[in-house]
């Protein structure tokens, strides 16, 4: 543990003021990937739990007893009948196109953070190069005001603009991932509640 820290260290040292910056997107990377996964996890584990209580939501709906839904509705665990109940809840709106709202606005949330992932995918090989341009004019810099006797410092510069480059790229590879994963969970999320929708919708005779 320490001999990483000490990498870690050394590698922040070596490679310039441009780490911090990547150093700060993959400690973001790794938050929202956890609070994703926790997410979405709960998600699917209500569902689940819920899964009794939704049929009797959709029991009652069939036979056009909305309270009686709306009562299965506040009790059961399932998300879909919280999405439901919120739509029994809007006066604003007929009620197709509130439960249609309310659908859309859990489905906004569960994809929550996956553009904070997609814009570091982006941003950290930027950093990279930008400390790269960075590492390379210091070498340079040090070139001309020490000549090519001594290249103890041009090779510090040029391994300043080696590690943020490698940098940038370790985080964007490491931060594809599991935004490539969360897309196709989050559009498996997305397909279920429009399959519960859809299936109160057909409940309620609505064409």
């Amino acid at each position: 543990m320490d001999a990483a820290l000490a990498l870690v260290a050394d590698l922040m040292h070596r490679g310039g003021p441009v780490m911090w910056p990547l150093a700060l997107c993959s400690i973001v990377a790794v938050l929202v990937v956890l609070r994703k996964v926790l997410q979405w996890l709960f998600f699917m584990l209500a569902v689940r739990a819920g899964q009794s209580g939704w049929a009797r939501v959709l029991g009652a709906v069939r036979q056009g007893d909305l309270e009686a839904a709306q009562a299965e509705a506040a009790k059961s665990a399932s998300p879909y009948a919280h999405i439901l109940a919120a739509a029994h809840a809007r006066a604003d709106l007929p009620f197709a196109d509130a439960l249609l709202a309310e659908a859309q606005a859990q489905v906004r949330l569960l994809a929550r953070g996956l553009g904070v992932l997609d814009t570091i995918v982006t941003l950290a090989p930027m950093l990279g190069i930008l400390g790269t341009v960075t590492g390379i004019i210091g070498a340079f810099d040090l070139m001309g005001s020490m000549g090519v006797d001594d290249p103890t410092g041009v090779a510090g510069g040029i391994a300043e603009a080696l590690i943020t480059t490698a940098a940038g790229l370790v985080i964007s590879i490491a931060a594809l991932i599991p935004l490539n994963a969360g897309r196709v969970w989050h559009r498996a999320l997305a397909r279920g509640i429009e399959t519960a929708m859809t299936a109160v919708e057909r409940a309620q005779g609505t064409p």
